[in-house]
C-alpha cells in the first residue's frame, strides 16, 4: 500500500482548500524535563506520544494543522509536526503527518496522526486497552465513521460506530516492516433520558514483514488471512528448520479488546463507565467472556459547570490470570497451552510496542532495548488502583494523577516433577514477590501573562517502590504558543 502517494494526495487537497477559506493553526512548545534518576518518572513519560525521553532532557514540538469546517458537506484538513530532542542522543523526527477527508458521516485518512486525548487526560489507557497515547503513532489509512450513525428505520434506538484501517511500522523491530491491520464495530443503545449503552469489539493484527528467521512473512495472501482471520502456514526457515507457532494458531498476531460502556448524561454531570478486556487467542472473545478474569475497570465523572474539581477518574486493572491454561500430555507439538502472554508474540518478537514503548496499556512494562530492537514486554501480569482528579483553582488549571500497581512480570505454568497430569502444573510469574510501585503527578497551567507570548506549563512527578522502579522526584517547565497565521 502506497501511504506516501495517498498522503500526497490529501495534502495537495488540503492546500487547495486553506488558499480558498481556511486559516492555519499552530502549535509551538519548548520543555526540559529532570529528575534525580536517571530516568525520568513514570508520569513524565507516560501518555505523551512517545516524543518524551526516558532521561534528563530538553524537547522543541512545532505543528502546524488546519481543522475540518463541520458547516460544509465535504473538507479536508491536515497537520504536521515536527519533535527534536536532546538527551542521551539528539532525535529530530516526524511525529504527525496527515490529510483526511471528511463527508458527511464518513471520515478517510492516510498518515501519521496522533489519536486524541480522552476523559481530560485522567486515563491511564486513554480509555483503550489495545492503543493509549503512550507511543509514536504509526502511518496508516484508515476509512470510517465519525461518530454513530442511525439507520433511518431504527430512528433513535440503535446506532453504529465502524472503521476498517491497514498502517505500517517503520521502527526497527525483530520482524522489519510489520504491517498491522485494525477494524472494530461498536453498537449503540439509546439515548433514553440520558442514558445510553455501548458495546463493540477493536481486532488488530501483526501480519507481513521480514523475519530474520522465517524471511518473508506473506503480501496479500498474509492481508486477507488477517483480516478474516484465518489458521496460519508452517514456517520454514533457511535451513529446514520448521515451527508450528502460526499453523496452530492464526495468521499473524491478534490482538481483541472487548468493550462494554455505560453513559448517563446529566444537565449538571456527565457518568461514563466501561468495562474492556483484551485477549490474543479465542479465550477472550464474546463466546467466552463469562470465563475471563482479566478486566479494566473504569469511572469518568465530569461536572460540566464545575471549577474547583471538573473531573474525576479511577481505573482497576487486573491482568494475572491471562486466559488460563490448557493441560493436554498427549498432544505431541503442544502438551500445554498457556496463558495469552499479553502483548508478546513469538513469531513477531517486537510485540505490540512502537519506538520502545508499549502501544497499550502502559502500565505493561515494555523490554529495554537489544541491540535497538525491543523485545515485547516482560511485565504483564499486574493488579493496579488509579485515580485522576482535574479543575481550575484562582486561574490556574491542574491536573493530578496517583497510581498504585503489583507487577508479578509474566505467568508461566511450572511441573513440580510429579508427572504430566493437570494437578502437576502450577502457575508462577517471574516477579516474586510481586514489585510494588506508586506513581504521582501533578501538573499545573499557569493564567496566560499579558506580556509573554506563550503559556507556561509546570509538571512534577514521583515514583517508590521496590525494584521495578526505585525513588525518584522528577519536574519539568514547559513554554506553549498557540495560534493562527
Amino acid at each position: 500500500m502506497n501511504y506516501r502517494g495517498l498522503v500526497l494526495i490529501l495534502l495537495l487537497a488540503s492546500q487547495t482548500l486553506v488558499a480558498q477559506e481556511k486559516k492555519m493553526n499552530y502549535e509551538a512548545e519548548l520543555s526540559a524535563q529532570v529528575s534525580t534518576k536517571s530516568n525520568l518518572p513514570f508520569w513524565m513519560v507516560t501518555n505523551k506520544y512517545g516524543i518524551v525521553p526516558d532521561e534528563n532532557s530538553g524537547l522543541i514540538r512545532y505543528k502546524m494543522f488546519i481543522t475540518p469546517d463541520t458547516t460544509k458537506k465535504i473538507n479536508f484538513d491536515f497537520g504536521v509536526s515536527l519533535v527534536g530532542s536532546q538527551g542521551k542522543k539528539t532525535e529530530i523526527f516526524l511525529n504527525e503527518l496527515y490529510g483526511s477527508l471528511n463527508w458527511k458521516f464518513i471520515e478517510a485518512y492516510a498518515g501519521i496522526k496522533n489519536r486524541e486525548e480522552r476523559y481530560d487526560g485522567l486515563s491511564v489507557i486513554n480509555g483503550d486497552l489495545l492503543y493509549s497515547n503512550n507511543a509514536r503513532s504509526y502511518p496508516e489509512f484508515r476509512i470510517g465513521s465519525k461518530d454513530f450513525v442511525t439507520l433511518n428505520f431504527l430512528k433513535d434506538i440503535i446506532s453504529f460506530k465502524a472503521s476498517f484501517a491497514n498502517g505500517i511500522m517503520l521502527d526497527k523491530r525483530y520482524v522489519n516492516n510489520t504491517n498491522v491491520h485494525h477494524k472494530n464495530l461498536f453498537v449503540k443503545l439509546g439515548e433514553y433520558k440520558g442514558f445510553s449503552i455501548i458495546a463493540g469489539m477493536d481486532h488488530y493484527v501483526q501480519w507481513g514483514g521480514k523475519s530474520p528467521k522465517w524471511g518473508n512473512m506473506g503480501g496479500f495472501d498474509a492481508f486477507i488471512d488477517a483480516v478474516f482471520v484465518q489458521s496460519g502456514k508452517l514456517l520454514v526457515d533457511e535451513d529446514g528448520n520448521s515451527s508450528v507457532h502460526e499453523s496452530m494458531n492464526k495468521a499473524g498476531n491478534h490482538l481483541v479488546q472487548n468493550s462494554f460502556q455505560f453513559n448517563y448524561s446529566h444537565p449538571k454531570f456527565l457518568i461514563n463507565t466501561y468495562l474492556r478486556n483484551i485477549t490474543e487467542d479465542n479465550s477472550g472473545d464474546f463466546m467466552h467472556l463469562p470465563d475471563v478474569h482479566d478486566w479494566n475497570f473504569g469511572l469518568f465523572v465530569k461536572f460540566k459547570k464545575g471549577k474547583f474539581i471538573s473531573s474525576v477518574m479511577y481505573e482497576h486493572f487486573y491482568s494475572k490470570h491471562q486466559d488460563d491454561e490448557i493441560i493436554r500430555p498427549w498432544h505431541k507439538d503442544e502438551p500445554v497451552i498457556g496463558y495469552d502472554n499479553y502483548f508478546n508474540n513469538g513469531v513477531y518478537r517486537s510485540g505490540w510496542t512502537s519506538y520502545g514503548r508499549t502501544i497499550g496499556n502502559p502500565l505493561f512494562t515494555a523490554n529495554t532495548e537489544n541491540g535497538g530492537i525491543t523485545l515485547g514486554v516482560f511485565n504483564n501480569a499486574l493488579k493496579a488502583h488509579h485515580f485522576g482528579i482535574s479543575g481550575e483553582i484562582s486561574g490556574i488549571v491542574y491536573k493530578a494523577k496517583t497510581t498504585f500497581s503489583k507487577n508479578y512480570g509474566r505467568a508461566h505454568l511450572t511441573n513440580d516433577g510429579g508427572g504430566n497430569n493437570p494437578e502437576n502444573f502450577h502457575r508462577t510469574y517471574t516477579i516474586d514477590p510481586p514489585n510494588k510501585q506508586q506513581s504521582y503527578s501533578l501538573e499545573l497551567s499557569l493564567p496566560k501573562y499579558k506580556k509573554l507570548p506563550f503559556v507556561i506549563n509546570l509538571g512534577f512527578a514521583y515514583d517508590c517502590g521496590d525494584h521495578l522502579s526505585d525513588n525518584n522526584f522528577g519536574c519539568y517547565v514547559s513554554l506553549i504558543r498557540k495560534g493562527v497565521f
